[in-house]
């Protein structure tokens, strides 16, 4: 049955960039309009093509003469002739023009008689069907003549190649299933169905691919796109042919699938949509401009349909700014809009064992319904699965507590459809495109409105003053007031000056900003433990200096450093957090100062050992 001849002498190809052919040799192409002259003749295979349609097609709707069409016929002509070898001849019939090559010297002739010659297949090895067609598709080397003006691909016989090159790979998708090798047209298949998002014959072959190659957890999800691009762009069900693709793949049983729900007893039914997020605080208050920046940013996934790379934003600030609480506070605003679910993960960055990329994905496939047998070991496969299920679906991650770049990297989602919102204490700057918040204490009035959500307003308009000195002894941090409050709400006979007279003894400050889970002195303590040695020495040197600004001139000559070291070690303390630049003082100089929290966390000598 095998149709696959030798390539001709000259050959004209046209299933890609337009280009001609001598052996090996690429012959140079004539003029712009000759040329473009030539792609729509051959696009016509010896077929008459108006000479109106031609100036359509070549010069567009603006200006055009027959003398323009006829100059470039005649240019075609010489090409041809002094260029191709006069193989090919230009013939002027009926009032339009036809171009007559060699039988088969035209990949596009070659592709189609070979799709013609697998119409009838009775009898016929499929190995050999997949062999035939295998090398028909080697004719295509990108889109019918790319790169060649709109008018021209406009044409009909365009969509016609287009159509015939999806059924060339429907027909191969179920052959290779048909001789056990589905991997080998798993991927041109799925690049054809994406820019081919309506055409339910290739997306069904898609989905029999995925389930041959043992994914199940693609195919349910190709299915489940494809059933709701249907449903929300034209109203209608998946044809008859997807649907049994998809109830055969439920009827299946196997192990792999055991993350998925079942449905009435017939096998195992639609995705889990997770919904993950820690429960929002009631009396969330404050960070009203980052929360307009966060919430505009994200909520651009409904707002530029052309986008196409996934909406990354971060939080970042010191221990206690408030960075998790806004991010679930944000996320939670959110959720109608990532109506597929949202995802969460805590990755212990400011921990001693921060989590391994490997097993939030793990934990994430879970979620999304893939059963523990099915999850790979490899972490670039649970990455590429992990990007396949959330594909062309709305849905949120959240990454709580980050070390930086590198750990979040492969958790990225792939499609413009997801969202990713990340907290980190680093300042998250190598993310293109990214919208980073960075949160700073509050101001007295916002840390006084925090205090009065927790303990009642009654109780803070009774002692305003003793309410502004609370929040500062608490450095206006967030985490430090809403422990303050916790405490205060716990006693409701407590007067805040109680409090504030035990806060002003700066030995026993970080021990009263504690309650239940909540602490200052943990997240102190971890982010201490992820600074470098040299730089932990000088902060303690630093701290002995007391509240007052320096200079990096005063940290080298404090802590026994050359200007260059001393200015590294300052560095990485504000990075970390512990030290704030203040303004650049004179001739440009920095100026720095502790964090009064952090300034007693240091001095306390138990304080900086680890727990335990």
């Amino acid at each position: 049955m095998s149709v696959h001849k030798a390539v001709p002498t000259y050959d004209f190809q046209v299933l890609g960039p337009l280009r001609v052919c001598r052996g090996e040799l690429t012959v140079a192409l004539p003029a712009r309009h000759p040329r473009m002259l030539l792609a729509v003749l051959l696009l016509h295979d010896g077929g008459v093509v108006a000479e109106r349609r031609l100036l359509e097609q070549v010069w567009g709707h603006g200006p055009g003469s027959m003398t323009a069409l006829r100059t470039a016929v005649s240019r075609l002509r010489s090409w041809l002739r002094d260029e191709a070898g006069g193989v090919a001849s230009l013939e002027h019939v009926d009032g339009g023009y036809r171009l007559r090559v060699p039988d088969r010297s035209v990949d596009a002739a070659r592709f189609r008689a070979a799709l013609a010659a697998d119409s009838d297949t009775a009898g016929v090895d499929p190995h050999e069907r997949l062999t035939d067609l295998m090398n028909a598709l080697e004719q295509w080397r990108g889109p019918v003549l790319e790169g060649a003006p709109d008018g021209v691909r406009e044409d009909a016989a365009v969509r016609a190649l287009d159509d015939d090159h999806a059924m060339c790979l429907q027909r191969l998708a179920a052959l290779s299933i048909a001789v056990q090798a589905p991997e080998l047209l798993l991927s041109r298949t799925r690049a054809m169905a994406r820019a081919r998002p309506f055409d339910e014959p290739l997306h069904t072959r898609l989905i029999e691919l995925y389930a041959a190659c043992g994914r199940p957890a693609e195919a349910l999800m190709e299915y489940e796109r494809l059933r709701s691009r249907l449903a929300d762009e034209l109203g209608v069900a998946p044809s008859s042919d997807a649907q049994r693709a998809y109830l055969t793949l439920l009827d299946q049983d196997p192990p792999l699938l055991g993350g998925f729900e079942r449905t009435q007893g017939r096998g195992w039914g639609r995705l889990v949509v997770p919904h993950q997020l820690p429960a929002d605080i009631a009396d969330f208050t404050g960070r009203d401009k980052a929360t307009a920046v966060l919430l505009d940013h994200l909520g651009g996934v409904l707002n530029d349909p052309m986008r196409a790379a996934t909406l990354v934003a971060g939080i970042t600030g010191a221990a206690g700014a408030g960075k998790s609480t806004l991010a679930v506070h944000i996320a939670h605003r959110l959720a109608a809009t990532y109506t597929d679910g949202q995802l969460y993960a805590d990755l212990g960055g400011s921990g001693a064992a921060p989590e391994s990329p490997a097993r939030v994905l793990g934990r994430f496939l879970r979620a999304l319904g893939v059963g523990q047998a099915a999850v790979p070991e490899d972490l670039a496969e649970r990455t590429a699965l992990y990007r396949s299920l959330v594909d062309g679906r709305r849905i949120l991650v959240v990454l709580d507590d980050a070390v930086g770049e590198a750990q979040v990297r492969t958790l990225l989602p792939g499609s413009p459809t997801c969202a990713v919102l990340i907290t980190s204490r680093s300042r998250l700057v190598g993310f293109s495109g990214a919208r980073i918040v960075d949160l700073d204490r509050f101001d007295v009035d916002h840390a006084i409105h925090l205090l009065a959500a927790v303990v009642g307003h009654e109780r803070v308009a009774a002692e305003p003053e003793a309410a502004a000195e609370l929040v500062t002894l608490c450095g206006r941090l967030p985490l430090a007031v809403r422990i303050c409050g916790a405490r205060l709400a716990a006693r409701p006979h407590w007067p805040l000056a109680s409090l504030v007279a035990v806060l002003r003894d700066e030995r026993g400050r970080l021990d009263e900003l504690s309650v239940a889970d909540l602490a200052m002195r943990d997240g102190l303590r971890q982010s201490h433990a992820r600074i470098a040695e040299e730089a932990r020495l000088a902060l303690a040197r630093l701290a002995r200096l007391g509240a007052v600004e320096f200079t990096v001139g005063t940290a080298a000559a404090v802590c026994g450093l050359d200007h260059i070291t001393a200015e590294a070690c300052l560095d990485a303390l504000v990075e970390a957090r512990f030290v704030a630049v203040v303004d650049t003082g004179q001739a440009g100089r920095f100026h720095y100062r502790l964090d009064e929290l952090v300034r007693l966390f240091v001095l306390d000598p138990g304080a900086t050992r680890p727990p335990g």
